[in-house]
């Protein structure tokens, strides 16, 4: 009986722990995503920055300079590697998934300039290997 009463008691007690833990993960998660939401908006609002300072986007011939996009970059990884306190992961990869937001959203905002002659252009060579 008493070792049917520890584990009544042990099976209480776990459930406790489980439901303590899907409370911190659901917390964690909504902080990690506010905190993803704000570095989105803080790169999004300095790739602006740049480009109204004559280094970012400018129709479909301009592109942003190599050092603003390294910069840019370099902020993102940082910001990567503080929103998980600096401990695991690595700086490699969270230069690399940095570099591929950046490109995304430099994309992004390319495709918004990008000239109407441009997109026809795109479209001509397939209109002309169908005919």
């Amino acid at each position: 009986m008493a070792e049917r009463l520890t584990m009544k008691v042990l099976s209480g007690e776990l459930d406790v722990l489980r439901k303590r833990l899907h409370d911190f993960e659901m917390g964690f998660e909504r902080k990690l995503e506010s905190a993803m939401e704000k570095a989105a908006e803080k790169l999004k609002a300095r790739i602006d920055a740049s480009e109204n300072a004559g280094t970012g986007l400018r129709g479909h011939g301009g592109a942003v300079d190599v050092d603003t996009r390294r910069r840019l970059i370099a902020e993102s990884a940082y910001l990567r590697a503080e929103r998980r306190g600096f401990t695991g992961g690595s700086p490699e990869e969270d230069w690399l998934l940095a570099e591929m937001e950046v490109d995304h959203l430099l994309l992004q905002e390319w495709g918004k300039h990008e000239s109407p002659e441009l997109k026809t252009q795109e479209v001509r060579p397939e209109q002309e290997s169908r005919a």
